[in-house]
């Protein structure tokens, strides 16, 4: 089993991250990259269940520009490549996410939630006191959704509940000068 994740971050990613881990759990070592990041397939029908998902998702997946970034794939010699080496030096932003956190991910199968968990890592990663304080509603403005759905604030609030139970953040309420209540997240 994997200990690392390395993803790159992409808050207006429109892809489905459920889907991407998936592949990421089939990579074989490479040598000369030093990561997880090759798959061989023989027929998309078999990598398609392998994935436990559709032929026609895996074609959506290889033709969509909007997996490009994550992942390349070679149709002539069937083989998929994550995008995931990261070299010392270079500004790519990206997150390591661990076995235990993906596996989070899967059990609780939801994209927004992915996106979610990615963000608040990355964000409490590039803060030099490993802290963050950000709204719903800013994190939803930054990954490109509608910042007025009551439904998704509020899942936002069980994902931090969820989050602080797994003992993955800590939140410390403070309020701002306006005496508005604010969440500052830290990773655990």
């Amino acid at each position: 089993m994997k200990k690392y994740y390395y993803l790159r971050f992409r808050p207006t990613a429109n892809i489905d991250y459920l889907y991407l881990l998936a592949f990421y759990d089939l990579a074989e070592y490479n040598e000369e990259t030093k990561v997880f990041d090759t798959i061989h397939y023989s027929s998309v029908r078999v990598l398609a269940e392998s994935l436990n998902i559709s032929p026609a998702t895996v074609n959506r997946i290889f033709d969509s520009p909007a997996y490009a970034e994550f992942i390349s794939v070679d149709k002539s010699t069937k083989t998929i490549t994550l995008c995931n080496a990261f070299n010392k030096g270079q500004k790519e932003q990206f997150v390591r996410l661990t076995a235990e956190e993906v596996n989070l991910i899967k059990e609780v199968k939801d994209n927004l939630f992915a996106k979610y968990l990615i963000y608040l890592k990355y964000y409490c990663g590039y803060a030099r006191d490993k802290k963050t304080d950000f709204t719903a509603q800013q994190f939803l403005s930054a990954c490109g959704y509608s910042v007025k759905s009551n439904k998704t604030i509020s899942q936002i609030s069980q994902y931090n509940g969820l989050l602080v139970d797994r003992g993955i953040i800590k939140i410390q309420k403070t309020r701002d000068e306006l005496g508005h209540t604010r969440n500052i997240y830290s990773y655990i």
